[in-house]
């Protein structure tokens, strides 16, 4: 019924159409009676007529830019017993035009993007380029305190704060990538786990995970991409420190805070280096965050006992050093002097003691069947990989760490040496003075070379490195005794011999660089490190006890020659050094009995007289001399040197 009557109602309209046209073209009252019966019934042409009726009804149709729908024909449909076809409107060229309005709306929303990004970088210029006012700092200080709240008590759900932060650091507005800067900081300290995050594998990557692990995963490699664009922007802020000093030196703070904090944590290397190179710049006396870089690296040497934060503090150095051609001050290398790993390495052991430590004995190992061995080889696997997370290190490791710091060392200080640059000879000393004794066996004619050399260029007030250079030379000799291998020192005896009454007038001879002068207030003076820090009168006691108690240089001619030596220096030496010389003077009285007969006054039968002015104790003559020097000592100021000159006279007299 609805068909027809929509059929009926088109017929109609058709009708009127064609009467209104032919009213345009005839004048009469026929066709005007016609026109107010358009719906009369003698309508008998109308089946006649109707194949040209609808050609006329779609010429006047009007026109429109929208095409006709598709039919598409879809399964039949059974009513009773007849099957009716169902035909359907095709939707596609609706789909074409929804996906065409949608990338016409994509294409509007990006361009309102980019006009909106635009404004807000004309912005952010306009603002960079004002003054920022008190409202303004104090907007940015909440946006900032806002930000790192939200990290520290959710950090898994708010791990974008932290990369907005980062963002706002490489602000070109100097306040906000200061504040930025400084609180990425405690934010970090708050959030960063205390293992390492390594990379997910492929195999991990594509396996199905629950919705935390996924989420935990999700987080820690954020946190390593972010953590490692700080490390950037904390690099460059570095590098470019003579252009904005102020944000230089907040970098490297910010570094030194990162490498003591998470010394654990990934890109450790990249965070040392930013200090490293701090403290080997020419002009490191004016830096004012010089004295916190070295503190950070000599803590970090102390603490460190598994070997792989030495490690790296000594490869980058060593590599750092070389590359300014050890134009650096000498601060810089008694960094090396904390290092704590190497208190306890034993280089010379053999490698069956080695060995032995590890080696399970045959007749305690226990007989295991296949499957238990299977089992036992998945337990160890499993041992293995806890090992790795739980950051165990085997002795084997720290062994091997200890080796290649020792090697790298050495290798160092050789390469120092040979240079022979004024401003390290000392530094360099002082740390053989310390770890000589670990140096290979095929290094020791080369540092013995290189120690001759250094005392034969010394003037005559650079008492110090002939010092450093006895004693280590001595160090160095006594430890590979287990060579057999005979080594003359005999230079170094006279070297020693020689600066004896040089030693006597120096003023400095009981201070050392820890107690030399009270520091300035005013000014930024660089402290050295208070280990191995040796005074000179140490160094002197030293090599004396190497001479004639640790090696086999000693003898009577030259026991005869530094007591006589020794002797006129106390009369020059300070009281604490006048004390000191003393008692070794009385374990040298103990050894060679020979040294009573040189106290008395009585005649002897001598072989010609002492000749002070001699350098080398073989030539001095030392058996015709007298040692008057005491009965003046007895009369010292200090009571304590009295009591030692009238025990020394008592016990020389009781001898002979």
């Amino acid at each position: 019924m609805g068909k027809k009557r929509a059929s009926k109602f088109a017929e109609d309209q058709r009708k009127l159409k064609k009467q209104q046209q032919d009213a345009q073209l005839s004048i009469g009252l026929a066709n005007r009676a016609n026109e107010l019966d358009p719906y009369g019934e003698d309508s008998e042409e109308d089946g006649r007529v109707n194949s040209d009726d609808e050609e006329m009804d779609y010429e006047l149709r009007p026109r429109s830019l929208k095409q006709e729908k598709a039919k598409v024909g879809a399964l039949p449909i059974k009513k009773g017993s007849r099957i009716e076809a169902v035909v359907e409107e095709s939707s596609d060229e609706e789909d074409d035009d929804e996906e065409e309005e949608e990338k016409e709306e994509q294409q509007e929303q990006q361009e309102q993007q980019l006009t909106a990004e635009g404004v807000e970088e004309e912005e952010e210029e306009e603002e960079e380029e004002e003054l920022d006012t008190e409202e303004k700092i104090i907007a940015l200080k909440e946006e900032i305190a806002e930000l790192v709240e939200k990290l520290t008590e959710e950090p898994e759900e708010n791990i974008g704060a932290l990369t907005r932060l980062i963002k706002m650091s490489q602000s070109k507005n100097l306040n906000t990538s200061r504040f930025s800067l400084l609180a990425i900081v405690p934010a970090l300290k708050s959030i960063i786990p205390a293992y390492r995050i390594r990379p997910l594998t492929e195999a991990e990557k594509r396996e199905k995970v629950s919705k935390d692990v996924a989420k935990l995963r999700n987080f820690e490699q954020t946190l390593v991409l972010n953590y490692r664009a700080y490390i950037n922007v904390l690099t460059e802020f570095a590098k470019n420190s003579s252009k904005d000093p102020q944000m230089g030196v907040i970098a490297v703070k910010a570094a030194c805070e990162l490498s003591s904090s998470f010394k654990h944590f990934n890109y450790r290397p990249d965070v040392l280096i930013i200090v490293i190179r701090r403290i080997c710049k020419p002009s490191a006396k004016n830096d004012p965050v010089y004295i916190q870089c070295l503190k950070t690296l000599e803590v970090m040497l102390n603490e460190d006992d598994v070997g792989d934060v030495s490690f790296d503090i000594v490869r980058l150095l060593t590599k750092t050093l070389r590359s300014r051609k050890f134009r650096v001050d000498e601060s810089a290398l008694n960094v090396f002097l904390s290092l704590q790993i190497l208190s306890d390495y034993d280089p010379n052991a053999t490698e069956e003691e080695k060995e032995e430590r590890l080696k399970i004995k045959k007749k305690d190992r226990v007989h295991l069947s296949k499957k238990e061995r299977k089992a036992r080889k998945e337990r160890k696997a499993i041992e293995e990989e806890m090992r790795k997370a739980e950051q165990k290190v085997s002795e084997e490791e720290r062994e091997r760490f200890q080796a290649e710091i020792l090697k790298m060392l050495l290798k160092l200080y050789l390469d120092i040496l040979r240079e022979r640059p004024d401003s390290l000879m000392a530094s360099v000393l002082e740390g053989l003075a310390k770890i000589g004794h670990m140096a290979n066996f095929d290094l020791l004619g080369d540092f013995l070379e290189v120690f001759r050399e250094i005392i034969k260029d010394s003037e005559d007030h650079q008492t110090r490195e002939v010092l450093l250079s006895v004693a280590t030379a001595f160090a160095l000799v006594a430890s590979h005794q287990q060579y057999k291998v005979n080594v003359d020192l005999s230079f170094f005896v006279d070297s020693l011999y020689s600066i004896l009454l040089d030693l006597a007038l120096d003023v400095d001879v009981e201070f050392s660089h820890k107690t030399l002068r009270l520091a300035d207030p005013l000014g930024l003076e660089n402290r050295r490190p208070n280990v191995n820090i040796s005074t000179r009168i140490e160094l002197l006691l030293r090599g004396l006890e190497n001479i004639f108690f640790r090696s086999k240089n000693g003898s009577k001619t030259r026991a005869l020659a530094f007591n006589k030596r020794l002797s006129m220096a106390l009369l020059q030496t300070p009281e604490k050094s006048s004390i000191a010389i003393m008692k070794f003077l009385e374990k040298l009285m103990s050894r060679y009995s020979e040294l009573c007969g040189a106290y008395s006054t009585d005649d002897r039968i001598n072989n010609g007289k002492y000749i002070m002015e001699a350098n080398v104790p073989a030539r001095s003559n030392a058996e015709a001399a007298t040692i008057w020097e005491t009965l003046l000592l007895e009369k010292h100021y200090c009571p304590t040197v009295s009591k030692g000159a009238k025990a020394l006279m008592r016990r020389a007299n009781e001898s002979t």
